[in-house]
């Protein structure tokens, strides 16, 4: 019996230690639940809380030196976004999202082509000079910049699409591929194709035309994915 207690004071201080790894205190001035859904929110989808994490209401709030309350509302939300589930024993463990990675890509991609065919015609002159601007900052940065500077690109077309839920929408999906492992790997041919398809896009919206958007956007996606889902050489 105290073998085995031993053992779980052991794992508990593991997990414990997983959790506070990838988690920092929160700040104090926006709503402290929305804070620490926020932070673990990111943690799970970039993969720095792993699949099979017990998340303990104590540990967490610990590491982010808030009250037990915010964080079982945090889990709350985090269950209804299918990132954690209920366990028939008790609390809750980070779902393996590796295995509904297609069903998130196609998902993706109809918010991203419903937004770019609104877009088309809503896009006023500014936001076509920052989607350029965006273009030539990616021609000129390493590969950490590039993925910050695409998942702006994107979600600047979310933005001129005129729908705040639907930017929403996009920029809830898309923080999954800030998962090292569902990033393209950034090799200099996949970086021109990409930068190719951003200008295709570009040029699209700026002749407002849905149709033209949608066949470039769905390209574009396209390589990013069979790119993403490709294992890296060596």
């Amino acid at each position: 019996m105290k073998t085995q207690a031993r053992r779980k004071i052991s794992v508990a201080a593991s997990v414990h230690g997983d959790v506070g790894k990838a988690l920092a205190p929160v700040a104090r001035p926006q709503r402290v639940a929305e804070q620490v859904y926020r932070h673990l929110r990111r943690a799970i989808v970039t993969g720095k809380i792993a699949p099979g994490t017990r998340l303990r209401e104590v540990d967490v709030a610990s590491a982010l030196k808030v009250s037990r309350t915010p964080v079982r509302e945090a889990i709350s939300r985090l269950i209804g976004d299918w990132l954690v589930r209920e366990l028939a024993t008790g609390g809750v463990e980070v779902v393996d999202i590796d295995d509904e990675v297609t069903d998130i890509f196609y998902i993706r991609e109809a918010l991203e082509i419903c937004a770019v065919r609104l877009a088309a015609r809503l896009i006023t002159p500014e936001q076509i000079e920052e989607l350029e601007g965006l273009i030539k900052a990616s021609e000129a940065s390493g590969f950490k910049d590039r993925v910050r500077i695409n998942q702006r690109f994107h979600l600047a077309i979310a933005e001129a699409s005129g729908s705040a839920r639907l930017t929403e929408m996009i920029s809830s999906f898309r923080e999954y591929y800030l998962n090292p492992k569902w990033v393209a790997h950034g090799n200099k041919k996949m970086v021109a194709r990409a930068i190719q398809g951003h200008r295709k896009i570009v040029a699209a919206l700026r002749a407002r035309s849905p149709d033209r958007c949608e066949k470039a956007l769905r390209e574009h996606l396209k390589i990013g994915w069979i790119d993403a889902a490709t294992e890296p050489e060596g």
